[in-house]
């Protein structure tokens, strides 16, 4: 195992550009340099080839894939998802038929659902994420792509390409699809359920939706929105010292957004400076970034608390009310032998929460203690908390689903509890407490050893 993984790192090792020559003094034009966005190393800028990613070899950060055809496919793929946006939202997804009483309803006003029953705040977050962002993200997709197709130079595509990338966590059109594949295997025992027009729409808008996304080159993008205005005359000359190794050493900050890179000179002057390429403010490190992610997971940790001792979900039958908790829900699928939509809703619901609040603790108490073992694992695990924070909102869509659809009278109907307020208030204090922190702060424990080198690599 060892002599493997003795080959496996020899191997990068033969195939790496240095960043750094060795020598007294370097020196580096602005274009020929970036840094990297998850543990601010200084990296020699290299264009991938096809098929092959630019990774970070201290934090494992992706840093560029380069997509074939890009801007035409993107554009292509927005525009699909638009044609299909008002069908796959505004026709019926779904009817229900228990005893020859028929209820149904489409994605638009399952998102209101919550307002009727009193959770206006859930349903507020709801309309958002599964309505009104994923229309955004695709209209933004859409002109930006077209924009760049036909060589426009207006300053609105970068804002529309910089407000894309803030919403594309915040539209969930495919969180809101396993909900549609969770409802019908919880109802499909109990009603008879028709397929409609507006359930195979919206399967279309999320494959198309997540297609769009995939294909989008952000390099590439970022890199023909400047243009013109990159002036060659105009880039800057670094002189680096060999030991070296971040950019907050070399005086340089990144744009989290574009990743655009700029002498801090250049910046301190303004006292909210803002990215020439994007607009976005610029500063090495995201201000009061540790207080605020502290702020948000404890307030998560504590609304996890009555998020799941207080019913979230309120089922009637033949007006006999019954009460249920996340944990009760979980029970009923495994009881009826449904193990695997079981484990979705346990680990989306219960073990998805409590590990992001968990994990923010052990990073941010990394930094405060100054813990510098593992943290390339932590880095990982921090960029696999952004990425699975969104899906803890399956529980809630799922719910805005059932209450209506299935709405029978005194049959049964299904409405929500005091629950779902504070599951949602969990969601969103995780969210943005990854979004509030610098993966960067992690790696400022470490002490630069000047002798060391770092290297670039692309892997397949």
């Amino acid at each position: 195992m060892y002599l493997l993984k003795y080959c496996i790192l020899r191997n990068f090792r033969e195939k790496t550009y240095p960043i750094i020559v060795t020598s007294n003094k370097n020196t580096i034009s602005s274009d020929q340099v970036s840094v990297c966005p998850g543990c601010d190393l200084l990296l020699s800028k290299i264009q991938p080839t096809a098929h092959h990613t630019v990774v970070c070899p201290r934090c494992g950060y992706r840093l560029h894939r380069t997509k074939k055809n890009s801007i035409q496919t993107t554009l292509a793929l927005a525009v699909t998802g638009l044609l299909l946006y008002l069908p796959a939202n505004f026709y019926p997804l779904l009817t229900f038929d228990v005893m020859g009483t028929d209820a149904t309803s489409s994605v638009f006003a399952s998102t209101l659902s919550m307002f009727d029953q009193g959770q206006n705040l859930v349903g507020f977050i709801v309309v958002l994420t599964g309505f009104i962002f994923p229309l955004m993200t695709l209209s933004l997709l859409f002109w930006v792509s077209f924009g760049l197709l036909l060589g426009w130079k207006a300053g609105w595509i970068a804002n529309f390409l910089r407000w894309y990338q803030h919403l594309t966590e915040w539209a969930m059109t495919d969180v809101y699809m396993i909900g549609i594949f969770i409802t019908i295997i919880k109802m499909g025992h109990m009603a008879k359920i028709e397929y409609n027009i507006g359930f195979f729409c919206f399967l279309g808008l999320v494959m198309t939706t997540i297609a769009a996304q995939t294909a989008v080159d952000s390099n590439l993008f970022w890199k023909l929105i400047e243009g013109d205005r990159d002036d060659p005359e105009e880039k800057k000359i670094f002189l680096i010292d060999p030991g070296v190794l971040t950019g907050k050493e070399a005086g340089l900050v990144l744009c989290h957004t574009c990743h655009k890179t700029m002498p801090v000179t250049e910046l301190a002057m303004e006292a909210d400076p803002l990215c020439p390429r994007c607009g976005e403010s610029m500063h090495q490190r995201k201000q009061e970034s540790i207080n605020r992610s502290w702020a948000l997971v404890i307030t998560a940790a504590i609304l996890s608390v009555p998020a799941n001792v207080l019913p979230i979900m309120e089922v009637e039958y033949f007006g006999n009310p019954d009460a249920s908790t996340i944990m009760d829900g979980i029970i009923y699928f495994f009881q009826e032998g449904s193990y695997g939509i079981g484990a979705v809703i346990l680990t989306a619901s219960i073990l998805v929460p409590m590990f992001k609040i968990s994990g923010m603790i052990l990073i941010l108490l990394s930094i405060r203690f100054k813990w510098t073992a593992w943290l390339r694992h932590k880095s990982l695990m921090f960029r696999f908390i952004e990425f699975i924070g969104r899906w803890s909102m399956l529980d809630i869509f799922v719910i805005a689903l059932l209450c209506t659809l299935v709405q029978f009278g005194y049959l049964s109907t299904i409405s929500a509890a005091p629950a779902a307020f504070y599951f949602t208030g969990v969601v969103l204090c995780t969210m943005f407490a990854a979004i509030s922190f610098d993966p960067r702060l992690l790696w400022d424990t470490v002490t630069t050893d000047s002798s060391s080198k770092e290297t670039l690599h692309a892997t397949p």
